[in-house]
């Protein structure tokens, strides 16, 4: 039997975790430490979990990673990516954390998210982001009034983030 949770503060246990589930918490979290949701705050709720976010300019094919540095957490962003890629990466960053802080998957003591890269992890990560920055109920609503660029534009994401967010809708699910 699952247990609802109305507010939330902090994130529970990886193990209890799905993407949906994970994202759910998160915006929870957000709502109560009264961060703007639409668009996202992500780094005000990375800073609302006691996450460090850290940007620097990487190699092009490295967008971030979630790196375990003492008792804490640092997000790495790639300054070079244009801002709502970095939005993406930082909620992405932030979706390993949820889901993947308690497992042994990491690379030279990262999680790096790399072009290409379709890890069964990388994929959680992806749909915790897209759950994240652009919610059911919300997204539903402005592509009933909007076209994709529009939308895009009011979530703070890509076109291509848009498109993606779509398709985890379902054919003929978004639009009135």
């Amino acid at each position: 039997m699952a247990v609802l949770r109305k507010s939330v503060s902090a994130p529970r246990d990886p193990r209890e975790y799905d993407p949906k589930i994970a994202a759910t918490d998160a915006r929870k979290i957000a709502q109560h430490n009264l961060l703007t949701t639409i668009p996202m705050d992500v780094r005000g709720l990375a800073n609302a979990l006691g996450l460090r976010v850290a940007s620097m300019p990487m190699d092009e094919n490295v967008s971030g990673y979630l790196e375990k540095e003492g008792s804490g957490w640092t997000i790495g962003v790639n300054s070079l990516h244009h801002i709502n890629r970095q939005r993406f990466t930082i909620a992405h960053e932030i979706g390993h954390y949820f889901l993947h802080r308690d497992r042994t998957i990491f690379r030279d003591g990262l999680l790096f998210r790399q072009a290409g890269d379709i890890a069964s992890h990388e994929r959680e990560a992806n749909l915790f982001a897209s759950l994240l920055l652009m919610p059911d109920v919300e997204f539903r609503q402005a592509l009933t009034q909007n076209n994709i660029p529009v939308v895009a534009e009011k979530f703070g994401v890509s076109q291509q983030a848009a498109n993606f967010r779509v398709k985890t809708l379902g054919e003929g699910a978004v639009y009135g």
